[in-house]
């Protein structure tokens, strides 16, 4: 039974939330299936370029020590909503066999006092999610009265000696222009990745994801491109057009 157990974790994507009952853990909300990166259509080398960073990363320990920087990275996914933001995330996870904790900065849970012990309380090999970030914090000040925390203590907390070594976090937002800047400054976000309207390309590959017709797909990626279309309207529509099967 623990090997079985054992085998279905590993080829499964582990998702974890702040425990509402002791706000200074976490819990598994669910268990998942791993995500493809291929079946996350973006501009072409996005995808393998964070890969390769994120390889990089995690191999490099022993760099960061003997430089004396923290061993921790930091990643901003921006965009029109729907260009694939969190579906990269878990299909970064998947590939890397990592667990992904997401967090609201909404939760009741989420204050000044706990968010330090939920950094540091981050289950190894993890990637922390923290989506739409834009949403909680309007010039410094709570966007609305669920935000119990602090602009300064959520800076303080990303770079609080207690977060957790090897921590990897992924903030996204559909509104980088209303982010203030010393949130992702250098050091607390190591890259900015923009996820914009589908491109010809992306047009082209998300028709031959569902249907196998490369003449069609070139027809259907002219017509469409520069529509200021969101991949994920597109995948609908292709879903509707050919189903699942193509």
């Amino acid at each position: 039974a623990m090997a079985a157990r054992a085998a279905r974790e590993t080829n499964s994507l582990s998702v974890y939330v702040p425990n509402p009952f002791h706000g200074g853990d976490w819990m598994r909300a669910r268990l998942g299936s791993r995500r493809p990166l291929a079946s996350v259509v973006l501009r072409h080398g996005q995808a393998e370029a964070l890969l390769a960073d994120l390889h990089g990363f995690l191999a490099s320990r022993e760099r960061y020590a003997r430089l004396g920087v923290p061993w921790r990275r930091g990643y901003l996914l921006y965009g029109p909503p729907g260009t694939g933001k969190t579906s990269l995330v878990t299909a970064l996870a998947s590939e890397l066999h990592l667990n992904v904790c997401t967090l609201s900065l909404a939760s009741p849970i989420v204050t000044d006092e706990k968010i330090h012990a939920l950094l540091a309380a981050v289950p190894q090999r993890s990637l922390l999610l923290i989506e739409d970030v834009d949403a909680f914090f309007r010039d410094r000040d709570a966007a609305h009265a669920q935000v119990r925390l602090s602009f300064s203590g959520f800076l303080n907390a990303l770079d609080g000696v207690a977060t957790q070594e090897g921590t990897v976090l992924f903030m996204t937002t559909n509104h980088i222009e209303r982010l203030d800047p010393a949130l992702i400054r250098a050091g607390r976000i190591d890259e900015k990745v923009e996820l914009g309207w589908a491109d010809e390309d992306q047009l082209r590959r998300l028709y031959l994801k569902f249907h196998d017709d490369p003449a069609a797909a070139a027809a259907f990626a002219r017509e469409r491109a520069g529509q200021s279309l969101a991949p994920a309207a597109v995948q609908g529509e292709l879903m509707l057009r050919f189903g699942a099967n193509g």
